[in-house]
């Protein structure tokens, strides 16, 4: 009997064909990503920014008549224009604030780009596993359903009281809720890809078997862009302090008035000159300092615990993806083999009556069950490999 053997042509219900590319090329949509066109607009608000940093407060017009008195109530008529400025020096500490800020979001592109690239890799090589999967469940509905049919033969017969029918149909039925368990979950992954990607289009992988995600030939001894973004952190609290500085430095205002603004005869004109201190609440301006730079040792301390967190994190990374290799090597050596000579033992017991049907579908199972099995630790493997690209920066 060779029923179970048999590769049904049947073809499974499914959503329309998807668009299948390979991980090369989604990775290349990556640059669809809407996170790209927020922070774009952020770099465009920080290169604006910087041009506010010479903003000068607004000039004042002014009309004043304090010189009254009772043997004369006309007073001298004054009109003019004010003007106040802070320290110079805040100007330039503000513009270098505002740079190191554009840096900010200019370093986070590369954050974003590392970040979405790590979860198109996941959402794809999740998805090309349950694609797998749900092949691999087909071919063994497809292998209970030839069961089924040669079971109902039998009870037709007499060869069979119906047990091995009524056991058959049981697992089909089994094997049709997990593969729409499969489906369910496929449509998630897809669903996330194409947020992922920005796209409408339904997309799943080759369809070809899963396949090993290399690990990287050399490492780049760079710093990760979250790194480098924690760094950039550290800039910004410095040119804050600098900025609180000058704030504390005094302030300048002045007033020019002349009365032939007017047209007066023999005209006043004059002028005042006012410098402004922090006389007053001087040690809540020195605290404002103190803050700044507690800020700026903070966000130092930051990114040495984010450093080593991470250099943790990548030995750690490293570390999965030996200890997933050395069990798939067995699947890979052995295991798979030994599923295919489970599937061919079975066969020829069944055939020459040696073994029931119940143990033909333990046998069965048993073999499915292996190749159910490597397939969930090549995906695990997988998703280790390209979680250490990450660390890396690959």
């Amino acid at each position: 009997m060779f029923f179970f053997l048999a590769i049904s042509n049947q073809v499974y219900a499914q959503q329309p064909a998807p668009k299948r590319i390979d991980i090369t090329e989604a990775i290349g949509l990556v640059k669809n990503n809407l996170q790209y066109g927020v922070n774009n607009q952020q770099i465009t608000k920080g290169k604006y920014q910087i041009g506010t940093a010479t903003a000068l407060p607004k000039t004042g017009v002014f009309a004043e008549n304090e010189d009254m008195r009772p043997s004369d109530n006309r007073g001298i008529l004054k009109i003019g224009l004010s003007q106040s400025i802070v320290w110079p020096g805040l100007y330039q500490s503000e513009k270098k604030l505002y740079n190191e800020q554009l840096k900010y979001y200019q370093a986070n592109t590369a954050v974003i780009s590392a970040d979405i690239k790590r979860d198109v890799r996941t959402v794809y090589y999740q998805l090309w596993y349950l694609q797998d999967k749900q092949q691999l469940f087909i071919r063994l509905d497809s292998i209970y359903k030839s069961l089924s049919d040669a079971a109902k033969l039998k009870v037709k017969t007499g060869d069979s009281p119906g047990l091995d029918s009524i056991s058959a149909a049981v697992r089909m039925k089994e094997l049709q809720a997990m593969l729409q368990q499969v489906d369910n979950e496929i449509e998630i992954q897809q669903q996330l890809l194409k947020q992922l990607l920005n796209t409408t289009d339904t997309i799943s992988p080759l369809t070809k078997p899963l396949e090993k995600y290399p690990m990287p030939v050399t490492i780049e001894d760079s710093m990760h862009p979250q790194l480098a973004l924690q760094s950039q952190n550290i800039s910004i609290a410095k040119a804050g302090v600098a900025v609180i500085k000058n704030q504390n430095k005094p302030d300048f205002s002045g007033r020019f008035f002349s009365q032939q603004l007017w047209g007066a005869k023999n005209p006043y004109t004059g002028f005042s000159v006012t410098a402004a201190f922090p006389l007053f609440g001087i040690a809540a301006y020195r605290n404002k300092v103190k803050a700044a730079e507690a800020e700026s040792l903070l966000q130092q301390k930051q990114f040495e615990y984010g450093k080593q967190l991470f250099s943790t994190q990548q030995i750690q990374a490293q570390k999965e993806v030996e200890k997933n290799n050395a069990l798939l090597s067995f699947y890979e050596t052995s295991g798979l083999q030994q599923a295919g000579e489970i599937i061919k033992a079975a066969s020829l017991a069944y055939r020459a009556g040696e073994i029931s049907f119940a143990e033909l579908s333990q046998f069965l199972t048993q073999a499915i069950g292996i190749q159910k099995n490597y397939l969930e630790v090549l995906n695990t493997y997988n998703q280790s490999v390209i979680q250490y690209h990450y660390y890396i920066n690959q």
